[in-house]
């Protein structure tokens, strides 16, 4: 079965494990790729997905349920209070989790 479709996902390192370990108990084939950039500076991790038409919601509903957004408390990076004086961190609320994901066509694919 020739694949329609490469989905590209690119999820916080966070939710890679999970991701991957769903795809796999639903027979999804993919490629992982360390990545960085974002945020905190935390580090990426890139899926390649090859998928038929018929999987592709079956792939977006894994993906939707591993990497949701979700609020997390961390310690501020800078300090936020006015005048500036001995640093005292605070813990303020970020979004973390989620991804992107892009959908392309397929045209041509060949296994070596």
């Amino acid at each position: 079965m020739t694949p329609t479709l490469l989905l590209i996902c690119v999820v916080r390192d966070q939710d890679a494990l999970r991701l991957a370990d769903a795809l796999r108990e639903k027979g999804i084939a993919f490629t992982k790729l360390a990545s960085t950039g974002g945020f905190l500076k935390e580090g990426n991790t890139t899926f390649l997905i090859g998928v038929d038409e018929g999987q592709r919601e079956t792939v977006l509903a894994v993906i939707r349920a591993c990497c949701a957004r979700r609020e997390e408390i961390v310690e501020s990076p800078l300090p936020v209070n006015e005048p500036i004086g001995p640093f005292v961190p605070q813990k303020i609320k970020v979004l973390k989790g989620g991804g992107v994901l892009f959908e392309v066509p397929v045209m041509y694919y060949e296994r070596f």
